[in-house]
């Protein structure tokens, strides 16, 4: 019997974390499925869904905790219900002079009118002729029953306004 699990990590970026990581999820009778990692800023940070066999989830778990005299910090989760409901989804892209309180209010923005974001990827970038910081989002987001398209459409255009940003909803 196996069980899917959740292992969330970050360390300074150096050669051979993946590996180690990957080592240790094999050792256990594992098997890598799926990963988002990326390195911010000096460090190396990701989170991965893997399947092990579930008389191995404790001693992974200690294994994984062990890497902290390494430099790793991992932490184990069980993964959930991968079979969940299978939500229509759209796509927003985001630009614009970077501020805070963006990611906030886009996020207001989203909950109020009923989203859940299914992934977010941001990033601040040089203007070409300005050299000003700009923002960037993209995000895909899941429309629940209950989701109210045009009260997002509403929320986004007035942020868009009061913000100075480009806002697109897209299907995705």
């Amino acid at each position: 019997m196996t069980t899917r699990v959740l292992i969330s990590f970050f360390c300074d970026d150096r050669p051979g974390v993946i590996e180690q990581l990957s080592a240790l999820i094999s050792d256990h009778g594992g098997n890598w499925l799926d990963s988002q990692l990326s390195r911010l800023g000096g460090r190396f940070a990701g989170v991965l869904q893997a399947q092990i066999p579930l008389d191995q989830h404790t001693a992974l778990d200690e294994d994984l905790k062990g890497l902290a005299s390494e430099g790793i910090t991992a932490i184990l989760t069980d993964a959930g219900d991968p079979d969940g409901a299978s939500l229509s989804t759209q796509r927003i892209t985001l630009m614009g002079p970077d501020r805070p309180g963006i990611v906030r209010e886009l996020t207001r923005a989203l909950r109020s009118a009923g989203f859940n974001v299914r992934s977010l990827d941001t990033g601040v970038e040089t203007a070409a002729m300005s050299g000003e910081p700009l923002f960037r989002a993209d995000a895909c987001i899941e429309l629940n029953p209950d989701s109210r398209l045009d009260e997002l459409e509403w929320q986004l255009d007035a942020m868009a306004d009061a913000m100075t940003l480009e806002i697109d909803l897209l299907a995705d």
